[in-house]
């Protein structure tokens, strides 16, 4: 709820703090001395069009403040936005406006848009009257609320969790459909091209093998030369480096037995002999392993024509060319796979769609029941509010879709996360006219009392905490200023209600009593206010009554209709 509201440099109002208590406040006060300008700071606060005019003579800015102390709801809804509350739960908020038409919004000291502002002040404050902040009249809520007062929020709940699986099953099988069908559009040439990669076999590393074995290829004859050449030079021919070894190895041994000291040279020219000897038998079989082979050769450039051939073609490299045969054989597998799953969503969604049109039907036939009740409740209350001949009716209706999920009487309708159905309240105040949408009701203090009878049924239902009505007395006296009284103060068993009231059969029942006044101040126009104590809330009621003269007899009055109030 509001516990209070700072205004400064706003209008008339310098600098202005109210505090608010939870029921029935009420504002009383001469005509002009401002408490319609806290309302209006009030809406300026919640997200209102900031008008340049309505900052103070003399000052730049305007700015406004408010506390509310926040239940689980809005504690919720503070979260949702990432506005942490204070360490006392509550939630701060501020507007400020400049004459040079800027401005910002804080909630909790921290910057926010003024979108984020109004979906919080729609949570918070419900304002009736001259201020159009009405949260009822917003047609996209009526189904909610019929939804409420009916007792429907498990069950559709329920209905909006089983919607959600349907809408996320009929996205995946509209999706899977245009993957098969693109799948299927390609599948020719998916076929082409994985016969073709298939019957090519490329493995990682192919090429490089055939380029290195077309290189031997292609030097067989200049290595078989040279294989000869070093076999002649090693031992074939006269002089050969083995004899020449053999020759210097038996001078070495002689040596070495006249000198015993070069033992050890005889070995290592041994070892030398040794490995050339190991080195010509090795080249022998190199020589005869040498390939002379034209076929070879041709089958080589074939397939390395191939390879390169489908590199250009795939604008991959020869290492990707067996990766992308599995990816063509794996999405050819998946149009076999994908009508697998197709059958198994198709399934689901049928089962889906039978749940939800059997669940729509009940909320359906619940929500016609409530209505009914909700309208002829409405009803009483209009006479004891003084709009005996004026009549609320809820109207349902489906929006018709040659596809949609729910059936009735062979016509196919839309289905939402809320059902089948949408709502509007429609108001007629006199017999014989047509039902018009509540929205477009003109009267503001008929359109009040419209308003003050549906919080009254719905008091429950409604999740608004603070519920302000302004001019809610216009063109109302006597009992029907009773009834209303009444009302506001019952309004405020549930809620915190804040009435801008001339009446003192309203204003009786009060339980916070708050003078809105304007005084002059050297030059200076100032809108002050005050809570009244017992002994002035029963001066300004008999002020109410009678006028500027206050007499004994309205002082007398005054107080027995305070006793009435709060013996009821």
């Amino acid at each position: 709820m509001l516990s209070e509201l700072r205004i400064r440099d706003y209008a008339l109002i310098a600098d202005l703090t109210v505090e608010f208590s939870p029921g029935l406040n009420v504002l009383s006060g001469e005509t002009g001395a401002g408490k319609s300008i806290i309302i209006g700071a009030l809406t300026l606060l919640l997200g209102d069009k900031p008008d340049a005019d309505m900052i103070r003579t003399g000052s730049d800015t305007a700015q406004v403040e408010g506390r509310f102390d926040a239940d689980g709801r809005l504690a919720a809804e503070c979260s949702s936005l990432g506005i942490p509350l204070t360490d006392d739960g509550a939630l701060l908020l501020r507007r400020r406006a400049e004459r040079s038409g800027r401005g910002a919004a804080y909630a909790n000291d921290s910057g926010i848009t003024i979108a984020a502002l109004q979906k919080l002040g729609d949570r918070l404050v419900d304002l009736h009257g001259q201020h159009q902040h009405q949260l009822l009249l917003k047609p996209e809520i009526h189904l909610d609320i019929l939804d409420e007062y009916a007792g429907l929020g498990e069950e559709r709940a329920g209905f909006a969790e089983r919607f959600r699986s349907f809408e996320e099953k009929s996205a995946e099988l509209a999706g899977l459909d245009r993957e098969m069908a693109e799948r299927r559009a390609r599948r020719e040439l998916t076929e082409f091209q994985h016969k073709e990669l298939s019957a090519a076999r490329v493995k990682p590393g192919e090429l490089e093998e055939l380029n290195r074995e077309r290189a031997l290829l292609q030097t067989s004859e200049r290595r078989f030369t040279l294989a000869r050449q070093l076999e002649e030079l090693l031992s074939e021919q006269e002089g050969s480096i083995i004899g020449l070894l053999g020759v210097a190895g038996k001078a070495l041994g002689e040596l070495a037995e006249l000198d015993p000291g070069l033992s050890e040279r005889r070995a290592l020219l041994n070892e030398a002999r040794a490995g050339t000897d190991d080195l010509w038998r090795e080249l022998v079989r190199y020589r005869e392993s040498i390939e002379f082979s034209p076929e070879r050769m041709e089958e080589v450039n074939s397939r390395l024509f191939l390879i390169e051939r489908l590199e250009r073609k795939y604008g991959l490299r020869a290492d990707e060319i067996a990766s992308l045969e599995a990816k063509l054989k794996a999405e050819l597998d998946s149009i076999e796979t994908g009508g697998s799953r197709r059958e198994e969503l198709a399934a689901e969604l049928a089962a889906l769609r039978q749940d939800l049109a059997e669940r729509a039907d009940k909320l359906s036939r619940k929500r016609g029941r409530a209505r009914s009740e909700l309208e002829k409740r409405l009803s009483s209350e209009f006479e004891a509010l003084g709009l005996g001949k004026a009549a609320l009716s809820v109207s349902l209706s489906r929006v018709p879709d040659p596809d949609g999920v729910y059936e009735s009487c062979n016509e196919r309708f839309r289905l939402t996360s809320t059902g089948a159905d949408t709502a509007e309240f429609l108001f007629t105040a006199n017999p014989g006219e047509e039902m018009r949408p509540l929205r477009k009701v003109a009267s503001g203090g008929e359109l009040s009392r419209v308003m003050l009878a549906l919080k009254s049924v719905l008091s429950q239902a409604d999740p608004v905490p603070t519920l302000v009505f302004d001019e809610i007395d216009v063109g109302i006296g006597g009992k029907v200023a009773e009834s209303v009284g009444r009302r506001l103060a019952r309004l405020g068993k549930n809620h915190q209600v804040i009435c801008i009231t001339h009446l003192p059969q309203i204003a009786k029942y009060a339980e916070r009593h708050l003078l809105v006044a304007k005084s002059t101040r050297g030059s200076r126009t100032v809108t002050s206010i005050r809570t009244l104590d017992p002994d002035s809330r029963v001066e300004e009621l008999a002020r109410m009554t009678s006028g500027a003269t206050v007499t004994k007899a309205s002082l007398s009055h005054a107080r027995e209709m305070l006793e009435t109030a709060q013996s009821r």
